[in-house]
């Protein structure tokens, strides 16, 4: 199997720096100082030496591939019809976004019947062009077909990544699970952004306000048909308990670093969950809010 991986940032390094050096076939797709970077030294991953990729501009000159790691980060600025511009015919695009939202603008491009909508889990924190650092947790990706169909690829994707390291949980019922990490990042993300509070503070401290946000992910998700457990918010306090008590999220520390909102995934993240939310007449005041409130910040001054 070839696998193209759009983006080298804190997942798409990791994963495909992983699967390279356990003998798969990878090329990266990224731009300017990025692409500079593996061209000429590699992908770094930790403190180790860098390792060797291929690496081009865009998809149209990555030559012949069985799947597309779609790694980039969701914003407002994202070009995902240019991303995928020169995609084979069949190929699918395997979602990694913290978004509600991103698979179905995959599909909007490709067609459902190409995009796996999938979760990855685990804080990984890009440090530089072409470096990655992985900082605890867990190392997984989520994923399977649109509706849950068989595709050989599905296995076979599978089979790379648990080589590389990566566990792999193949879902016949994706959504939910797409929705119940949106649960967790979504919120800490946001909050944790608001407050300048790692997850450690997030969950003892702040931990009605969490559960609160929480609670209207949980709400919009059942409106959509998305069959979330009764316990889904208790379930995913109950996995932030178990992470390292200063990992923060990547638009937590976008945020505060004082990056424009329109380059984070404010939108994509909080946005998402705020329309999904007005479509089917949930209440989401406390993410209307924080977005707002955020969206404010982002254009002033960085936080700390």
């Amino acid at each position: 199997m070839r696998i193209a991986i759009i983006g080298a940032g804190a997942v798409g390094g990791w994963f495909g720096g992983r699967l390279v050096e356990t003998g798969h076939d990878v090329v990266f797709i990224a731009r300017g100082e990025t692409l500079t970077v593996l061209r000429d030294r590699g992908i770094t991953l930790n403190d180790a030496p860098p390792v060797p990729v291929p690496a081009v501009p865009a998809l149209s000159e990555a030559g012949e591939v069985d799947l597309v790691l779609l790694a980039v980060k969701a914003t407002t600025e994202t070009d995902l019809t240019g991303m995928l511009a020169g995609l084979g015919e069949g190929v699918p695009v395997a979602v990694t976004q913290n978004s509600v939202e991103v698979p179905q603008l995959v599909a909007d491009v490709v067609g459902t019947e190409r995009t796996w909508p999938g979760v990855v889990r685990g804080y990984f924190h890009h440090t530089g062009p072409g470096a990655v650092e992985f900082h605890g947790g867990p190392i997984s990706y989520t994923y399977g077909t649109w509706d849950g169909s068989d595709d050989p690829r599905v296995d076979e994707f599978g089979a790379a990544l648990t080589a590389a390291g990566v566990d792999a949980d193949i879902r016949d019922d994706i959504f939910v699970d797409v929705w119940a990490k949106a649960m967790f990042v979504v919120s800490t993300g946001a909050l944790g952004a608001l407050t300048g509070a790692p997850l450690g503070q997030l969950r003892t401290r702040y931990r009605d306000s969490l559960a609160a946000m929480m609670t209207e992910i949980h709400h919009t998700a059942l409106a959509h048909g998305v069959p979330l457990e009764p316990t889904a918010v208790a379930d995913t306090l109950a996995f932030a308990d178990r992470m390292p008590a200063e990992a923060t999220s990547s638009m937590h520390r976008d945020l505060v670093s004082g990056a424009p909102a329109g380059e984070t995934e404010l939108d994509a993240q909080v946005g998402a969950v705020c329309r999904m939310g007005d479509a089917v007449g949930v209440d989401t005041r406390l993410h209307d809010l924080l977005l707002t409130v955020l969206e404010q910040r982002g254009e002033q001054t960085p936080l700390g």
